[in-house]
């Protein structure tokens, strides 16, 4: 019996990330991935049904918890993804999240999606 589809979301604001991470999701896992920016991904959270959502981190750590609830309300697991320095992994509002930095390693964004699909609500 074949596995079901992983269906990913994919939030970031740099098309070319997003096009290299629905590449190898795509080729590695077989998801069916769907790509759109920050600004736009509440709407195609609440569209369609994910299993996991790859989400490029903002800023502000209120930002990134309001995104992290509804991710886990719309019942997603969340990866945040980041470029930034100072993203601290002791940031109380994202302990025990899963975190991938950018540039990343193709087989890190592999093994995470697997990870938070199997870890998911």
């Amino acid at each position: 019996m074949q596995s079901p589809l992983l269906r990913v979301l994919v939030v970031e604001s740099q098309i070319l990330i997003a096009v290299e991470i629905e590449y190898i999701l795509t080729e590695k896992l077989g998801c069916d991935v769907t790509v759109t920016t920050p600004a736009r991904y509440e709407e195609e959270l609440f569209d369609g049904r994910y299993d996991v959502v790859l989400v490029d981190a903002a800023p502000s750590n209120a930002t990134n918890l309001g995104r992290i609830e509804q991710i886990r309300a719309a019942g997603a697991a969340a990866v945040l993804l980041s470029s930034y320095e100072d993203f601290s992994e002791e940031d109380p509002s994202t302990t025990g999240l899963p975190k991938l930095e950018k540039p990343f390693d193709p087989a890190d964004l592999v093994e995470i999606v697997r990870d938070a699909a199997g870890r998911r609500v």
